[in-house]
C-alpha cells in the first residue's frame, strides 16, 4: 500500500540510513554538565521576582512542586532513552512507541521550545548586558552571542563539552558568592539561627494551594531543558540507560541550586511587595547583600550563561532536526553530517539564522507566553509514549515496573496537561498554531509521497 511505502520510505525511523553518524565523544560528566547548562542555575535569578510575587512568597514550594512534575516526567524520559537510545529524543520515543504520525508532531511541538528558549536566554542576557554597555546596539549584541555559540557548536561537540564546563563553574561561583554574602547578612542581623528559618519556604499569612500552584507555572521554566540531554545519546560514549539517568542527575543538581538561591533571596527580603521592580528583584537584593560589586558579578554571569544556554538549546535543537531529517519528515538537508567535525551542521546554521531573527524581532514578553507550550506537549507525549510501550505492547506491569510504566507517567501527563491549562491565553493560542502549521507539514509530506511514488523530499 502507498501509505505503507509514506511509513517505510519517509517517516519511520527505524528504516533511515541517510545523514551519517555523530561523534560519539561525550561521558556521563559531560551530559550532566549539558544538562546544568541548559537548564542554567542562574536562571533562578531571572525569575525570581516574578516568582516571588505570583507566588506571594513561596518560590521554594513553587520549585518543589514544580520538581515533582519535572521527576515524574524525567523517569519517563529515562525509560525511553535506556530503550531507543537515538538522537531525536522525543521525537523518536513517540514515533516508535506510539506512530511516526504522532511521533512527528511531537517533535515539532519539542522543537518550539528548543527554538525558543535559546532566542529568550540569548535576548535576555544581551539585554543585561547592554545594561552595562548601553551604547552597543542591540543587533550587535546579539551576534556577539550567537556567533561564538554557532561556531562552538559547527566545530564539534568535544569543544562545546569543555566550554559547557567552563560555564558551569562561572555560574556555580557566582551562586557560592551570593549565597556566602547572604548568609553573612543574615547572621550579622540574626545570628546563625536566622539561615534556618521557615519564612524561607512558608509564609502563613499569604499561604494557598492556588499560589503555590500558581508559582509552579512560572518554576517549571527553569526547568525545561533537562530532557535536551537525552537528545545528546548519538553524541554519547556511554549506554542509552545511563543517558537517561544523567539527565535524572542534572535535573536533581539544577534543583537543589535554585531551592538554595530563592530560600536565600526570599529570607534576606521576605516582603514580595517591596521590591523596585519584579523584573530586577534578585539584583536588588544582591546589591543589599553584597553591594553594587556583587549585582555586577551576578548581571555578567547571567549574561555569560546566555552563551552557554543557548550553546545547550542550539546543539539540542539541532540534533532534533538531524532525527527528522535522517528519517525524511522534514528535508533530509537537516540530516547533514559534517565530513570532519560530526556535527549536524546545516541543522546548526539554520538554527542560528532563526535565533538571531527571533531575538531581534520577538517581544520578551510573547516568547515567555509560548515558551512552555511546546515543552509540556513534549514532555506528555513522552510519558504517553511509556505507557503505551511497555505497559500496553509488552504489558511489563509487576512490581515496581507498575510505578515506572504507569503510575508515574500517568502523573507526569496530569501535571503537565495541569500547568499547560493555566498558561497564558496568548502562549495556548501561538501553541496551538504551531502545532496546526506542524500537522500541515505532515499532510503535505503524505500526499508528496502519494502523488510522487518514486521521489524523495530532500
Amino acid at each position: 500500500m502507498q501509505t505503507e511505502k509514506v511509513l517505510s520510505g519517509g517517516i519511520n525511523p527505524k528504516s533511515s540510513k541517510t545523514g551519517g553518524e555523530l561523534g560519539k565523544v561525550l561521558k556521563t560528566k559531560d551530559l550532566v554538565i549539558f544538562g546544568l547548562v541548559f537548564m542554567a542555575p542562574v536562571s533562578a535569578q531571572t525569575l525570581f521576582g516574578e516568582l516571588s510575587v505570583l507566588s506571594q512568597g513561596h518560590a521554594v514550594l513553587s520549585y518543589l512542586f514544580a520538581l515533582v512534575a519535572m521527576l515524574f516526567t524525567a523517569s519517563s524520559y529515562g525509560v525511553m532513552a535506556g530503550t531507543f537510545p537515538k538522537a531525536g529524543s522525543t521525537y523518536s520515543y513517540t514515533s516508535q512507541a506510539i506512530h511516526p504520525y504522532v511521533g512527528f508532531v511531537a517533535g515539532w511541538a519539542i522543537l518550539l521550545d528548543y527554538l525558543v528558549m535559546p532566542i529568550l536566554l540569548t535576548k535576555l542576557s544581551a539585554t543585561f548586558l547592554m545594561e552595562l554597555l548601553p551604547f552597543i546596539p542591540l543587533w550587535f549584541m546579539l551576534l556577539l552571542f550567537l556567533i561564538p555559540i554557532t561556531v562552538f557548536n559547527y566545530y564539534g561537540t568535544k569543544l562545546t563539552a569543555r566550554v559547557n564546563l567552563f560555564m558551569t563553574v562561572a555560574m556555580l561561583l557566582s551562586l557560592v558568592l551570593f549565597i556566602g554574602f547572604a548568609i553573612k547578612n543574615l547572621v550579622s542581623d540574626g545570628g546563625a539561627g536566622a539561615i534556618f528559618s521557615f519564612q524561607g519556604v512558608i509564609n502563613s499569612n499569604t499561604f494557598s494551594s492556588g499560589v503555590v500552584l500558581s508559582g509552579a507555572s512560572i518554576a517549571v521554566l527553569s526547568y525545561l531543558g533537562f530532557d535536551a540531554v537525552t537528545t545528546m545519546a548519538e553524541d554519547s560514549k556511554v549506554t542509552g540507560k545511563m543517558v537517561g539517568t544523567a539527565a535524572v542527575i542534572s535535573l536533581l543538581f539544577a534543583s537543589f541550586f535554585y531551592i538554595l538561591q530563592v530560600y536565600f533571596a526570599t529570607l534576606v527580603m521576605p516582603d514580595f511587595t517591596s521590591f523596585g521592580s519584579q523584573d530586577t528583584a534578585f539584583f536588588e537584593i544582591a546589591t543589599l547583600v553584597g553591594g553594587s560589586a556583587l549585582a555586577t558579578i551576578c548581571t555578567l554571569i547571567i549574561a555569560v550563561s546566555g552563551i552557554s544556554t543557548g550553546l545547550a538549546g542550539q546543539s539540542a535543537g539541532s540534533r532534533i532536526l538531524f532525527g527528522m531529517g535522517r528519517d525524511k519528515v522534514l528535508p533530509k538537508f537537516f540530516a547533514h553530517v559534517h565530513e570532519k567535525y560530526k556535527t549536524p551542521s546545516n541543522s546548526i546554521i539554520i538554527l542560528a539564522i532563526l535565533g538571531y531573527v527571533g531575538a531581534l524581532f520577538l517581544p520578551l514578553d510573547f516568547i515567555f507566553s509560548i515558551m512552555v507550550f511546546g515543552a509540556l506537549t513534549g514532555f506528555m507525549c513522552v510519558n504517553l509514549s511509556v505507557v503505551v510501550e511497555f505497559f500496553f505492547k509488552r504489558k511489563i506491569r509487576q512490581g515496581s515496573k507498575l510505578f515506572l510504566h504507569f503510575i508515574f507517567p500517568a502523573f507526569g501527563i496530569l501535571i503537565c496537561g495541569f500547568i499547560m491549562i493555566n498558561m497564558d491565553v496568548i502562549g495556548l493560542i501561538a501553541g496551538v498554531t504551531w502545532i496546526a502549521i506542524g500537522t500541515t507539514l505532515l499532510i503535505a509530506r503524505i500526499k508528496y509521497f502519494k502523488v510522487n511514488e518514486n521521489l524523495d523530499w530532500s
